[in-house]
């Protein structure tokens, strides 16, 4: 299979500029630092209950697979998706923990070996997505792993939604009253936007959609089946 997402029987590289490449990499850096800090703040105390989902969310894996695949997606090669995914997610610790640093004064060093591991093995996946904006079946396969992974997380953050409320019922409003009923809600609306805009923005050809979906519920049930 390797040496078949070398070749160009599923998508062609697209040749730009040294500067073009540049930029898109400068680029990928300065949207992992502006995230990264961003993330940082909201997931902080300081921030009002009404917004503070927001950083709920952006301490789950979903939205980080999400802005992950549209950037190596958008990439000219291959090796450069793996390069800006890589970048970007460096960027995003290293802001996030400078600040946790500096600011907290909380110095979390097997955490942080532990994300920037996890950055570099990210940059095998993103190799892969790559060949997903391209008209051919097995791009449609691989555009269903990130969906399919995004699903299952939702699902997740659901069922333990439920399973707070089956725990807690006997108290009265305690769902309402601790937010977790708007967190699930909210956080459900978005993966589901999520989902769409890598349906829209990823395929090649709309009717690829045809191959994405079922296989997407297939990778969802195997994710479901194995892991819960």
């Amino acid at each position: 299979m390797s040496v078949f997402l070398k070749s160009d029987k599923i998508r062609t590289n697209i040749r730009v500029g040294k500067k073009q490449i540049a930029y898109s990499v400068l680029f990928s850096s300065i949207l992992g630092l502006i995230l990264g800090f961003v993330a940082k703040i909201l997931d902080s105390p300081i921030i009002p209950n009404e917004v503070s989902i927001l950083g709920y969310i952006g301490s789950n894996w979903g939205i980080w697979i999400f802005i992950s695949t549209l950037i190596a997606v958008y990439s000219y090669t291959p090796k450069l998706a793996a390069a800006r995914v890589f970048i970007f997610l460096i960027s995003l610790l290293l802001s996030y923990y400078i600040y946790t640093i500096l600011v907290l004064e909380l110095f979390p060093l097997k955490y942080i070996i532990f994300w920037c591991l996890l950055a570099l093995l990210s940059t095998i996946p993103a190799y892969i997505m790559w060949f997903s904006h391209a008209n051919h079946l097995i791009s449609s396969i691989i555009t269903a792993l990130p969906i399919s992974v995004i699903a299952f997380e939702g699902f997740k953050i659901y069922l333990s939604t439920v399973n707070y409320y089956e725990k807690f019922m006997q108290y009265e409003n305690v769902l309402i009253s601790k937010g977790n009923y708007f967190y699930m809600l909210g956080t459900e609306i978005l993966y589901a936007l999520m989902i769409i805009i890598i349906l829209l923005l990823v395929p090649k050809r709309k009717k690829q959609c045809v191959y994405i979906i079922p296989f997407s519920v297939v990778v969802f049930f195997a994710l479901v089946t194995i892991i819960l």
